[in-house]
């Protein structure tokens, strides 16, 4: 029997010691096992929003005086902080927010510290303006909503609300609960101007009468022998009685006016209209969150059992419901996923099986629970601290099948040398070295292949990073698993003796007799035919990378980096034209609601069935022109009609809406980064500004696909501007007093806070609603002058008309204004649209505009980031490969052949996109770059065999050849596993895996076209390699021959 060297070193130290390798297995299984059970879940993995809010109140400003009087001091006094790349300020009526934009690498704590001690040092703020709230976004995940309908009541209903969210809150798992719906609680004192000029008062009188009397003060404490007495003056007003015998005048003969005799005083809710509705009902939502670390699902499980508990005591008419569950659709999601893990191990498993003896297909499968549980160890580590959700799952199915490659490599090996000089340990040892070298740098490809996916810049970032750790961990356990750990099994497992093991070994025997006779009799002669013909082969293979190139450029395979992923939630967003009446707000929200029911009536009837397309349906109008309806609708497998053509049957049912500006269906599953075009344009004119929105926002409406577009600098409405007259300046009067009385009498003057439980509730002075609503309330004012004289407003000041903004923006401390649209991206390329706009649209603007400059912001600013960092990222990655390649092949251009296969990998990964009719997105190009690794695994392996044979003497054209015969099989088996272990994830048809499946879609079919690839054309390249050798080695001795012959 032939018998060689004995190994030395730690593979063979761990096959004679079983005990080890099944100890660090036990240890993998029983850590990996305990992460398993207290890991994160979650939806998608967290996202890092590096962002600094600055949030100014101002109530009853204008915009244009928010941005005078608050945004232009804040931009004044930040923008010489160092860290700083973008600010953008947005001032609205009565708040301005300003967000700032880090630079990448900065310390965020450092820098919104730095922002607070700038902001703290401005001196003044106008009087009314309150303190700058300087904040980080937290991203909170709404686990569900309890929705509380009933016939009560609006107070009520708010109390009930509020005390269901503060035992909510008492809950651990519970970090977030806010009421949605529901209005503020105010105290309204509302005084006509009649009875003010009878007694001779003001409404900033009244506010400061209220102050004074209405309050509790501390007035120290009296020192007696008993101990210290506390001294209270307490008269601080809580309701509306109270308020009402507030003493306002007193006359010497004892009589008194109290605020009731002259004033209604109303303890209701904000002077702001709106309405709340659930299935039609009056209702109030609580909207339950789960932030930071803590699980969903747990955060979710704790509410329902709050509400379990708490339907039995709500009062007479009063229902609780649960809605917009997320971990519904979470653990469906990770049901899922979970099910096409085990589909596509027992794929495997049966491939294995069909190809080797059971008892090795079974060690080889025993990788697969080995690598994933120390890869769910490690990510559960503070380090890398990764959620269980649907990217990470993904990266665990994507790995399956790549994950067993080196391990069956090594058993194959093992297996073929036990084959030639019989079962034992050194035999299995010796099979596993020949192919250590190749099949290590092989799996450190594809860690190479996928590092770049931790780098990815951008809010999307946290995607590819889940599923790449996921990945390059797994794949570190596979080669801790496939050196130390099988080795051993395959060395002390016996031949089987069990009778069905046996009878399944005699098929497999059968198997691989019929795939030698392929590979001898069909697969052997062809390939001598190639490599005979290699350059024809060549020219073959790179005429189909030219037509693949052409499908895509002739756009019958589409780029969309981030397609929509429809889901089984729809949002509708309107908003009427400034100055609509609040009853017109409510009949187009009543009138998109009604479509609905339409649509689905509709659908019926045209589909024969009784299926139900709407679950819940919440509606709410707020600040008189906007309305928003969130719709939950049946689950996707309830019902044949997706959630796309729910949405296109729906705003064709809707039609137009008269005197809607934006009307908006969107799907709200999954993180939302903003409009899919958006350009922000500057220029220090306003008018210029807005001619040039203009003229951007008519140019995107010629666009196929596109809708939904807003313009940001276009929103005017009528603005009543103030003039003082020179009668009222000899009169004494400043334009402060004539502010302040109209602001008093329309706003209102806010007398003070009162503290009643823990709500803080403003007490507001005010001329009476009807007095508010028309402007003749105005001319019939009275003004008070310094003397105390009254005047009739109109001989004092004048009105005029004038147009004013109803939001100013600033982009980078200049007047901005943002353009954005919505992309049907089954249509539309956003990509190609952005690039046509920035080629034929833009550059005539500049041009018809001077001075006017522009930049691309929402989403399209996000996916050009993580374009940007693909494009550095893939480059580094091939260069990694070519290093890791060029070690074991001790060759310059060796490393380059095997490299031959990534481009022709790619033929595959475009076919499959085009059959299956997906475009190509960010997940189908990490699909690609995953796959440059993996198909490079299998030329490794064919290359170093043909090197070694080389070495050992043998003539290159035969070691070509019997390279490919001799590595058939281990190659068929890695690609085979990798495309079964993909295959459920292939066929999956849910909306939920619609953002997953290309990726999928380029590996497995990038996989089976290289694997044709690496058995014909990587022989043709080593010869031709060869060839290219001689015919330098020719020119080299032809100088040599011709000296010679002269």
């Amino acid at each position: 029997m032939h018998q060689a060297t004995t190994k030395k070193g730690i593979i063979a130290w761990f096959a004679h010691n079983p005990v080890a390798a099944n100890l660090l297995m036990l240890i993998i299984i029983v850590v990996g096992l305990g992460s398993a059970f207290t890991i994160q879940r979650a939806m998608f993995p967290a996202i890092e929003i590096e962002m600094i809010f600055v949030n100014v109140a101002y109530p009853g400003a204008a915009p244009e005086e928010v941005e005078q009087g608050v945004v232009l001091k804040i931009e004044e006094a930040i923008n010489d902080i160092e860290g700083i790349k973008r600010v953008e300020s947005d001032s609205f009526e009565s708040n301005a927010r300003i967000m700032i934009e880090p630079r990448d690498g900065v310390n965020l704590t450092k820098l919104m510290a730095d922002i607070r001690n700038r902001i703290d040092g401005i001196q003044h703020f106008p009087q009314q303006a309150e303190k700058p709230i300087v904040s980080q976004p937290e991203v909170m995940f709404p686990a569900l909503t309890l929705q509380l309908s009933g016939d009560i009541n609006e107070r009520s209903l708010k109390s009930l609300a509020d005390d269901m969210r503060r035992e909510l809150l008492t809950f651990p798992e519970i970090s977030g609960a806010t009421v949605v719906g529901a209005r503020d609680y105010e105290i309204a004192i509302e005084i006509s101007e009649t009875l003010l000029r009878e007694y001779h008062l003001t409404l900033g009188d009244v506010a400061n009468i209220i102050s004074a009397s209405s309050l509790d003060l501390p007035a120290g404490s009296v020192r007696t022998e008993n101990g210290e007495i506390m001294l209270r003056t307490t008269g601080q007003a809580y309701n509306q009685q109270e308020f009402e015998s507030i003493v306002l005048k007193t006359w010497p003969d004892g009589t008194r006016l109290l605020l009731g005799d002259i004033a209604t005083v109303a303890d209701g809710f904000v002077d702001a209209a709106g309405f709340a509705a659930f299935n039609g009902v009056y209702s109030l939502g609580i909207n339950v969150f789960a932030m930071g670390t803590q699980d969903i699902i747990e955060t979710a499980d704790a509410a329902k059992a709050f509400v379990a508990e708490r339907t039995g005591s709500l009062p007479q008419g009063v229902t609780l419901d649960v809605w917009n569950d997320a971990t519904y659709y979470l653990e469906g999601r990770l049901g899922m996923m979970l099910k096409n893990l085990a589909m596509g191990a027992l794929l495997v498993f049966i491939i294995l099986a069909l190809f080797l003896e059971i008892k090795l297909a079974f060690w080889v499968m025993m990788g697969i629970p080995v690598c994933f549980l120390g890869a769910m160890a490690m990510i559960n580590t503070p380090y890398i601290h990764a959620s269980l959700d649907m990217i990470s799952i993904f990266g665990f199915i994507l790995v399956l099948g790549i994950v067993v490659d080196d391990a069956i490599i090594m058993g194959e090996s093992a297996y073929s040398e036990q084959e030639k000089t019989g079962h034992s340990v050194e035999s299995v040892v010796r099979g596993v070295y020949r192919v250590a070298t190749p099949a290590t740098f092989g799996v450190l490809t594809t860690i190479m292949a996928f590092l770049p996916t931790l780098f990815v810049q951008g809010v999307f970032g946290a995607f590819p990073a889940a599923c790449g750790w996921v990945v390059i961990l797994c794949l570190c356990f596979s080669l801790i698993e496939s050196k130390w750990i099988l080795p051993a099994h395959l060395a002390h497992s016996k031949p089987t003796k069990n009778r069905l093991l046996l009878r399944i070994d005699r098929v497999q025997q059968e198997v691989n007799w019929l795939l030698y006779h392929f590979v001898m009799y069909r697969y052997k002669p062809f390939m001598v035919k190639c490599v005979n013909s290699r350059y024809v082969t060549l020219a073959f293979f790179i005429s189909l990378l030219i037509l693949s190139c052409g499908l895509l450029a002739g756009g019958a395979v589409r780029t969309v980096l981030s397609p929509d992923t429809p889901g089984e939630f729809l949002q509708v967003e309107l908003r009427m034209a400034e100055g609509a009446a609040e009853e017109r707000t409510l009949e187009a929200v009543a009138k998109i609601a009604q479509a609905f029911h339409t649509m689905e009536e509709k659908y019926r009837r045209e589909s024969g069935t009784d299926e139900r397309l709407l679950n819940h349906m919440a509606t709410y109008g707020f600040d008189r022109i906007n309305g928003r309806i969130d719709v939950e609708l049946t689950k996707e497998d309830e019902r044949t009609i997706s959630t796309r053509d729910v949405q296109e049957r729906w705003r064709q049912e809707v039609g137009r809406i008269h005197g809607a500006e934006v009307f908006a269906i969107r799907s709200a599953d999954g993180p939302q980064m903003g409009p899919s075009i958006a350009f922000d344009l500057m220029h220090k004119d306003i008018d210029t500004l807005r001619e040039a929105a203009t003229d951007l926002e008519e140019a995107m409406g010629h666009y196929t696909g596109i809708y939904d577009i807003r313009n940001g600098v276009s929103d005017t409405a009528d603005e009543f501007h103030l003039e003082l007259l020179p009668e009222a300046e000899s009169l004494g009067i400043t334009r402060f007093d004539l502010g302040n009385q109209v602001r008093h009498a329309f706003f209102g003057a806010e007398a003070q806070r009162v503290q009643r439980g823990i709500d803080e509730i403003k007490v507001m002075v005010r001329y009476p609603k009807t007095d508010r609503e028309n402007v003749n309330s105005l001319n019939n004012m009275f003004i008070r002058t310094p003397s105390g004289d009254e005047v009739p407003f109109q001989t004092v000041a004048r009105l005029e008309v004038k147009q004013g903004l109803l939001k100013a923006t600033r982009i980078n401390y200049q007047r901005a204004a943002e353009i954005t649209a919505e992309a049907n991206k089954r249509e539309v390329e956003p990509d190609k649209v952005i690039a046509d706009i920035e080629a034929n649209v833009l550059p005539a603007l500049q041009k018809k505009y001077p001075g006017l400059r522009y930049a691309i912001s929402g989403m399209a600013e996000e996916e050009s980031k993580m374009a940007v960092s693909m494009m550095v990222g893939f480059p580094l990655a091939l260069f990694g490969i070519y290093a890791l390649l060029a070690i074991p092949t001790k060759s310059y251009l060796q490393p380059l052949i095997i490299m031959g296969v990534i481009p022709f990998g790619m033929i595959g990964a475009i076919f499959g996109h085009w059959v299956s009719g997906y475009p190509l997105s960010m997940m189908s190009l990490m699909g690609v770059i995953a796959l440059s690794g993996v198909v490079v695994n299998d030329s490794l392996i064919l290359v170093d065999f043909v090197n070694r044979a080389v070495a050992d003497g043998v003539d290159r054209l035969n070691a070509v050849i019997d390279a490919g015969t001799r590595r058939f099989r281990a190659i068929l088996l890695t690609s085979l596993t990798t495309f079964f272990g993909l295959m459920p994830m292939l066929s999956e048809r849910t909306a939920q895996a619609e953002m997953l499946v290309p990726m999928a879609i380029s590996l497995a079919y990038g996989i089976v076209f290289a694997t044709v690839i690496t058995l014909l054309l990587i022989p043709c390249l080593y010869m031709i390699l060869e060839d290219l050798a001689s015919w330098r080695a020719r020119r080299k001795d032809a100088p040599a021959d011709a000296v010679a012959q002269s």
